[in-house]
């Protein structure tokens, strides 16, 4: 009997070994590419299950073709398997570097929006190679647009803010005149429609964002810690614009309580030597009594505006982290 076509053993063995380290290559490309940066976990997970059951179906069926062959044609076979799971995995893993690298750059675009940076540094990125990607890059690019514009609000808002002259709010020339006391009266009756006008924005602003997030055509898989984050952000949001509030109305009604009563002493306080001077000890008395009020108010909304701009750079830092370009 003539045995030439029969390979040694050892010869079969070598290739089953090339066959198995292909397609171990193959099924792990994608989950390097994840673990490197460069792709999205949920879809290497999605593609390696995918092709773990795939690869088994056809190796069951190559071995019931080849059952009667020698042995050298199934581990011929097995190898060509596992070269093609190779080349489909590196097609994998630069459809998910694109997709990656979509999302980043609209990522990278909503935080120079959020840092009032105008358009993003850097060359455009490919477009995203599949569709879920491609609708977290249109959800992303839609939240920049929305945050772009209540942005552009909040500009406006704090321009009329800046319009105000509260420097000659409670002057002592101020506090002996009629006409100067009805002018700081109007001025804060401006500043508390601003307030409120603001305290309205900021949660409308939330609110729509909330809206946004609810009814976006995004994959289920990505509203995850991300979109839980943001969730909590605008819980703080909420929290801190309502103390901001609270504690600008205490403010209006303590200059309110000061004015009230320079009113109550006119013709009686004068303004001498460049000071204010009352008739008697107890409206002194009195004077300082609401000054120091309205002092520690004005403590406390300082305070309050401190933490929620901590909180709004906060927010920034964390956004530009996340979203930050991959090192290479």
């Amino acid at each position: 009997m003539d045995y030439s076509d029969n390979p040694p053993d050892q010869t079969v063995a070598r290739l089953d070994l090339l066959a198995n380290i292909a397609l171990a290559a193959g099924l792990l490309l994608p989950l390097w590419a994840a673990m490197s940066g460069s792709g999205d976990a949920y879809a290497a997970g999605r593609f390696i299950g995918g092709s773990v059951l795939a690869v088994f179906i056809i190796l069951a069926l190559l071995k019931g073709i080849l059952k009667t062959h020698p042995p050298l044609r199934m581990a011929c076979a097995k190898l060509a398997v596992g070269i093609v799971l190779i080349l489909l995995s590196l097609g994998k893993v630069g459809a998910m570097k694109r997709d990656i690298g979509a999302i980043r750059a609209a990522g990278q675009q909503l935080v120079a929006t959020m840092n009032e940076k105008g358009d993003a540094a850097g060359p455009a990125a490919a477009p995203a190679a599949s569709e879920e990607a491609r609708q977290v890059v249109a959800f992303v690019n839609g939240a920049g647009a929305l945050l772009k514009r209540q942005v552009a609000e909040r500009e406006l808002l704090d321009k009329q803010f800046e319009t105000l002259d509260m420097s000659t709010l409670l002057t002592p020339e101020t506090l002996t005149s009629r006409k100067a006391i009805a002018a700081s009266r109007a001025k804060m009756a401006r500043y508390s429609e601003l307030v409120d006008q603001r305290d309205k924005m900021i949660i409308a602003s939330v609110e729509e964002g909330r809206a946004y997030v609810r009814t976006a055509n995004v994959p289920e898989h990505y509203r995850g810690s991300e979109l839980g984050a943001g969730a909590r952000v605008a819980e703080e949001t909420l929290k801190l614009n309502a103390q901001l509030t609270a504690v600008g109305k205490e403010f209006i009604k303590s200059v309110g309580d000061v004015l009230d009563f320079a009113q109550s002493q006119l013709g009686k306080a004068k303004f001498q030597n460049g000071k204010l001077m009352f008739a008697s000890e107890r409206d002194v008395a009195t004077f300082r009594a609401l000054s120091r009020e309205m002092e520690e108010i004005g403590l406390r909304e300082s305070a309050v505006v401190d933490r929620f701009n901590a909180h709004v750079e906060k927010t920034k830092k964390d956004a530009t982290r996340q979203l930050a370009p991959a090192k290479r």
